[in-house]
């Protein structure tokens, strides 16, 4: 698709998406937007007003520098302060010169607004922003073990990953990662490639390959493994916890366990030549497909 045309097109969806979540998605330039923004990150990562992930001054230069600093407000309050409208926040920085890509830092939802579709509101304002911008892919990381951000950024985005990172910012001390190592997917969203154009356009959702994929670790509540590593060339389904936050305060031996076997099957798996295609929710894992890059 012309570079242009998919630039508007994708604008239009991000305007769509924003209306049909009742909120308005604009820049954070403000010295009061960072320290509302401070706050938000604070409260959504659970680590308390001392040890915020972002501090406004830093949030503050990278708006200034030109980074993606935007943040989502709820439209259905409109009329009080847009710090207690703000139920999104999203920041992303650009590539080097010469590589027409962004990589978003952090972006986060208040639970408050789970199942109103903020999130990917925000997430079609970054697209269209870095359209805009000469921009032909949006990287950022995740944890392979979350399987509602696995879901949203495989399914609902149209995402692919292909490279898993062990522990890839050592220990977190936030209300969400606890003591867990921080083992991440680096996700590449070809914005303007089929599936994201299908996804963020469309509401396609990607389609699992056929024929049933081979099951590669245990069920949801299950301890995982050991298996046997598939084989052959067709699709893998290697499952995750259904609440791997709600394992981890549970049974944290558990979910290290978890940790442990998706690191090494999924981990294995894509350094092979692997690629995950899909996450389907209802059998609970990655969907991969084999046979080289």
């Amino acid at each position: 698709m012309d570079h242009s045309m998919g630039t508007m097109a994708a604008r239009a969806s991000a305007t769509r998406a924003a209306g049909t979540a009742g909120v308005r998605v604009r820049a954070l330039t403000s010295t009061a937007d960072s320290f509302a923004c401070e706050r938000f990150l604070a409260d959504v990562w659970q680590t308390g007003p001392e040890h915020p992930p972002l501090a406004a001054d830093v949030i503050r230069a990278m708006a200034d520098a030109g980074s993606y600093v935007a943040g989502a407000l709820d439209d259905r309050l409109e009329g009080t302060p847009d710090e207690e409208r703000l139920l999104a926040a999203g920041i992303g920085l650009w590539g080097p010169p010469g590589r027409p890509e962004m990589h978003s830092h952090i972006a986060g939802v208040h639970a408050q607004a789970r199942g109103r579709d903020v999130g990917f509101a925000l997430k079609l304002d970054q697209r269209a922003h870095a359209l805009e911008h000469g921009a032909h892919e949006i990287t950022w990381t995740f944890d392979p073990l979350v399987a509602r951000n696995a879901h949203f950024n495989v399914r609902k985005l149209g995402g692919g990953a292909q490279a898993y990172l062990i522990d890839h910012y050592g220990q977190l001390s936030d209300g969400l990662n606890g003591t867990d190592e921080t083992d991440r997917l680096l996700l590449r969203w070809e914005l303007l490639g089929e599936r994201a154009r299908s996804a963020c356009e469309d509401g396609a959702q990607a389609g699992v390959p056929r024929p049933a994929p081979e099951v590669a670790l245990g069920r949801d509540g299950e301890r995982p493994g050991p298996r046997p590593a598939p084989t052959g060339a067709g699709p893998v389904l290697v499952s995750v916890p259904h609440d791997i936050e709600g394992l981890r305060t549970r049974d944290p031996e558990l979910a290290g366990a978890w940790r442990l076997a998706v690191r090494e099957v999924l981990g294995g798996l894509l350094a092979g030549g692997a690629q995950i295609v899909d996450f389907d929710r209802s059998a609970g894992g990655y969907v991969l497909a084999r046979g080289g890059r």
